[in-house]
């Protein structure tokens, strides 16, 4: 008996913080920044952006393979892309028959830029909160950090806006 309770009491505080984290992520005036409306990429485009600042350098079927589209999509995309100065691509010198691609300068200052903002926006809505407090909520995110460790063995941490 004293086991299911506990589990229940797990349960429901697992569905409660769960619960916390997807209002934080869709709420106040800030869900969505500013910043994404001056910029001129569609969803598509944004997420190879994204793909490319994470993982690095990609084959082109490596790309196209990750974002779940044909070939021919893939290379529209960043045909797009390089058109922008965003991305780069060449011919592997080791496989002349594979293309190579990777975020530009400009690329990597957009994607930055981007996380920065979301990072921005966390430190305003934050900032009301006690020297307490925040290392209250430090304390619990470094749980939350270490439990996403815990839950994907061998993953790679997430990249941080220092990074």
């Amino acid at each position: 008996m004293k086991w299911d309770s506990a589990r229940q009491s797990k349960e429901r505080l697992l569905a409660r913080v769960a619960d916390i984290l997807t209002e934080l992520t869709r709420s106040g005036p800030y869900a969505v920044s500013p910043e994404w409306f001056t910029v001129d990429l569609t969803m598509p485009q944004a997420r190879v952006i994204f793909l490319l600042m994470q993982k690095g350098i990609q084959r082109m079927n490596n790309l196209a393979s990750t974002l779940a589209i044909s070939f021919s999509r893939a290379t529209a995309l960043m045909d797009q892309l390089v058109e922008k100065g965003l991305v780069e691509r060449w011919t592997d010198p080791e496989d002349r028959r594979s293309v190579l691609c990777a975020l530009t300068d400009n690329g990597k200052e957009l994607a930055q830029r981007l996380l920065m903002e979301r990072r921005s926006r966390w430190e305003e809505r934050l900032a009301p909160l006690s020297v307490e407090e925040l290392q209250r909520v430090s304390d619990a995110m470094e749980l939350v950090s270490e439990a996403l460790q815990r839950a994907a063995p061998g993953a790679e941490p997430a990249a941080t806006a220092s990074n």
